[in-house]
């Protein structure tokens, strides 16, 4: 016969309260896992393409500049997501370093929609004249996003390395000087 005295019933307690732990964090960490894999399976239907970029020439400070980047959302799938924050940096090949962020948290809903970023970039004189001559662009940071408003958001990290269409720099390089020139001379 077995006798149960107080100590083996405190040892088959604390079992017990090791198992219900260990099992609300296994449930916990599924739920995540989940969350997260929902997630990402929804931001692979999404398709972000670059629309425009607004300089904000009233922000030049002589090393640095203000801007905004528009893209645009194309959400193939049928389910949303809600991007609560988002920031990270823009290496253009290896010249320049831009941080940025997203402007506003955004619903993104099936199909055609639109994202701001807003970020600065510092100048180096001595890196000016390699502005023509970029290649390839590489954003990397971090999303906070949830499935709905509400709800606590799942932390997605990413890394996208693209070329930059050729004419992509002139024409922003121009645009960029006719504004200059516009409110240097008052039009």
């Amino acid at each position: 016969m077995y006798k149960f005295g107080v100590s083996s019933v405190k040892k088959f307690n604390i079992a017990v309260k090791i198992v219900i732990c260990l099992g609300l964090a296994l449930l916990w960490l599924s739920c995540s896992v989940s969350k997260k894999i929902k997630t990402a399976k929804i931001l692979k239907k999404c398709e972000f393409t670059f629309q425009r970029a607004n300089v904000d020439l009233d922000s030049f400070t002589g090393d640095s500049l203000r801007f905004t980047v528009f893209l645009n959302v194309n959400n193939k799938g049928e389910d949303s997501l809600y991007i609560q924050k988002l920031s990270g940096t823009i290496y253009l090949d290896s010249i320049f370093e831009i941080p940025f962020s997203l402007q506003d948290s955004k619903w993104i809903s099936s199909g055609r929609g639109q994202i701001s970023f807003l970020g600065a970039v510092q100048f180096d004189l001595f890196k000016l004249p390699a502005i023509t001559s970029l290649k390839k662009f590489r954003m990397q940071g971090n999303a906070f996003v949830a499935l709905k408003p509400d709800e606590e958001t799942t932390e997605m990290g990413f890394d996208e390395t693209r070329d930059i269409p050729p004419d992509l720099v002139e024409k922003m390089v121009k645009e960029l000087a006719v504004k200059a020139a516009r409110k240097i001379l008052g039009f």
